[in-house]
C-alpha cells in the first residue's frame, strides 16, 4: 500500500515515514498542500495522511481538490492535527476527510486506522470495479440488441426488391452493408409523381444533389444522424422541391468524399462536384455518370484500403417508369375480388404528421393485390386527399402554383397552416363490390371545411392555352379523376365527394 504523508514539518515526515516503513508500507511525502496535489496526480497513492496548517495551500483545500481528482476511486484521507476544538475537527469531515488523529498520535491507533481504511478502500474499489464491469456487460448487451435492430432495419431497407428498379444505380461497399454503428447517417427520398415534388429528409448525408437541366441543387442536411436524438427531439419534417421528368438524384456517403490515397489525401467535395459538373457540361453522358464517379474515386485512391463505408446511389426520376413500377412488380400475384369496406378518420393533430395515402394504398394492396391498378388509384386518392386538406381545411388556392415561385410558396404556406391548425378532420371511406373480373370501388372523402359552390363544377372549362392551363390547376386534377372514375358527385355543401372507380384484375 502506498501512503502519501503531507506535513510542512520535515521531522514529522521523517519520523512518521520511518514508523510506517517498518509496518511494510511504501512512503512518499510532500511539504505543502499544492505539492501534495502534484504528487497525488503523479504517484496515485492509496491513502493520504494530511496535516492541516501548511504554507502555499492548507490541508482543507488540498483535500477538496484531491477528492475531485480521485473521481470514482476511494482514496482515504486521515487528518493529523494538533487542533482539538470541535469546529476544526468537524471541518475535516466536511471537506472530505475520512478520519482524523490528534497530535501527538499513538502509533498503534494510527496503524489500526490505516488498516481499517485500507479494508474499506479495498471493499469500495472492488465494488466499483464490479459495478463498472456489470455496466460494461449491460452496455455491450444493449449495443448488441441495437445492432441487431439496426441490422434488421438495414436489411429491410436494402431488400433486393427495392433495389432492382431500372432507374436506380447503387454501389454498396462490403463495409457499408453493416459495420455495427448504431448511429446512422441517412437521406430518405420520396418521389411524388402526382404533384411532381421530391420530398426528402437528410440526416448528415454530406453529398446529396438534384440534377435538374443544367442546374445542380444541393439537398442540404438539416438533421442529425438517426440514433442521436430520442423521440422527443427527433424531427420528421420533410423538405420539398419541385422535380421534372428525367431529373437525377445523386446520394453519397462521406466514405466517398473521405476516401484516402496512400499520401493521406482525401477525394473531397471538390472532386465529387467536378464529376457532377462534367455531366452538366456534357463531358459525361447521363448514363455514364454513376460509373464516372466510382472510376474517379478508384483512380484517386489507387488501390489504397478504404477506411469507411463507400455508398453511391443515382436515381433517375423517370416519371412514367415510376408510375408503372408498382403495378409491374405485382403482376405475378392474383387476388379474388371480394366484398369489403373500411373507414378512417384523421383529426387535425394527426394530419400534421401523417400522410394517410401510403397507409390506404398498402391496405388496398394487402386486401386486393396490385391488380387493383395501383397507379391510377393512388392518383385518385392523392388528388382527393389534397383537395380535402389543402382547400377544404387549409383554404389554399391552387392558382398559387401557376408559377415556380408560387409553387414553392404554396407548400410553404401549407406547412405554416398545418402547424397552426387546431381543429378539423377528414373522413375516408372505401367500399368494394366485386364484379366478374374485378370490382367497383366507392371512395368517399369528407372534410370539416366550409366546402365550395358545386354549381361551378357543372361545366368545367377545358384549358386552351398554357396560361389557362396554369390557372386551372385544380380543374385539371378534377378532370383527371373524372377520366379514371365511372362517376363523381358532391354533396350540396361541397365538403363531401364520392367517386366510383371500376378495376379489373385481367388488365
Amino acid at each position: 500500500m502506498k501512503i502519501l504523508i503531507v506535513d510542512d514539518d520535515a521531522t514529522n515526515r521523517l519520523v512518521l515515514g520511518a514508523y510506517l516503513k517498518q509496518d511494510g508500507f511504501e512512503i512518499i511525502s510532500a511539504n505543502d498542500g499544492q505539492a501534495a496535489i502534484d504528487l497525488f496526480q503523479d504517484e496515485q497513492p492509496d491513502l493520504i495522511l494530511m496535516d492541516i496548517m501548511m504554507p502555499v495551500l492548507d490541508g482543507y483545500e488540498a483535500t477538496k481538490k484531491i477528492k475531485v481528482l480521485s473521481g470514482e476511486r476511494f482514496i482515504p484521507i486521515i487528518f493529523l492535527t494538533s487542533m482539538t476544538d470541535e469546529k476544526a475537527l468537524s471541518q475535516c469531515v466536511e471537506v472530505g476527510g475520512d478520519d482524523f488523529l490528534t497530535k501527538p498520535y499513538n502509533r498503534t491507533i494510527l496503524t489500526a486506522k490505516i488498516n481499517a481504511l485500507e479494508r474499506v478502500s479495498d471493499l469500495y474499489n472492488t465494488n466499483q470495479r464490479q459495478k463498472q464491469e456489470q455496466e460494461l456487460i449491460t452496455r455491450r448487451e444493449l449495443e448488441a440488441q441495437e445492432q441487431e435492430v439496426a441490422r434488421k432495419v438495414f436489411d429491410s431497407i436494402l431488400s433486393p426488391g427495392s433495389l432492382s428498379s431500372d432507374n436506380i444505380q447503387l454501389h454498396l461497399s462490403p463495409m457499408s452493408l453493416f459495420n455495427g454503428d448504431v448511429v446512422l447517417a441517412a437521406c430518405l427520398v420520396e418521389i411524388d409523381t402526382s404533384n411532381n415534388v421530391l420530398k426528402y429528409w437528410n440526416g448528415a448525408i454530406p453529398a446529396a444533389y438534384l440534377m435538374q437541366g443544367d442546374a445542380l441543387i444541393e439537398l442540404k442536411s438539416t438533421n442529425l444522424p438517426l440514433g442521436i436524438l430520442g423521440d422527443a427531439g427527433f424531427s420528421n419534417k420533410l423538405d420539398l422541391i419541385e422535380i421534372r421528368d428525367k431529373d437525377k438524384i445523386v446520394l453519397s456517403t462521406d466514405g466517398i468524399l473521405e476516401a484516402e490515397n496512400s499520401n493521406g489525401g482525401m477525394f473531397g467535395s471538390e472532386r465529387f462536384l467536378k464529376c457532377l459538373n462534367s455531366e452538366l457540361t456534357l463531358d459525361v453522358t447521363r448514363s455514364a455518370l454513376f460509373d464516372h464517379i466510382l472510376q474517379s474515386m478508384n483512380e484517386f485512391v489507387d488501390g489504397y484500403e478504404q477506411t469507411d463505408d463507400v455508398t453511391l446511389a443515382v436515381i433517375n426520376c423517370d416519371i412514367d417508369y415510376i408510375n408503372q413500377l408498382a403495378t409491374e412488380r405485382g403482376q405475378s400475384k392474383k387476388f379474388i375480388p371480394s366484398h369489403w369496406s373500411f373507414e378512417l378518420c384523421f383529426y387535425y393533430d394527426a394530419l400534421k404528421s401523417i400522410d394517410p395515402i401510403p397507409l390506404i394504398n398498402q391496405t388496398l394492396v394487402e386486401i386486393q393485390g396490385y391488380q387493383i391498378q395501383q397507379d391510377k388509384l393512388s392518383t385518385i386518392l392523392t388528388e382527393l386527399f389534397c383537395n380535402s386538406l389543402d382547400h377544404g381545411l387549409l383554404g389554399l388556392d391552387s392558382k398559387m402554383k401557376s408559377t415556380p415561385e408560387g409553387f414553392m410558396q404554396f407548400y410553404s404556406d401549407k406547412e405554416l397552416l398545418l402547424k397552426s391548425m387546431d381543429e378539423g378532420f377528414i373522413k375516408i371511406a372505401v367500399k368494394n363490390i366485386p364484379t366478374k373480373n374485378g370490382g367497383d370501388l366507392t371512395i368517399v372523402f369528407e372534410d370539416s371545411g366550409k366546402g365550395f359552390d358545386t354549381s361551378k363544377l357543372e361545366k368545367p372549362k377545358m384549358p386552351v392555352s398554357a396560361e389557362d392551363n396554369a390557372m386551372n390547376f385544380s380543374g385539371r386534377g378534377l378532370l383527371l379523376i373524372k377520366s379514371y372514375c365511372q362517376s363523381i358527385s358532391y354533396n350540396e355543401k361541397g365538403n363531401r365527394v364520392e367517386c366510383v372507380y371500376s378495376w379489373s384484375n385481367s388488365d
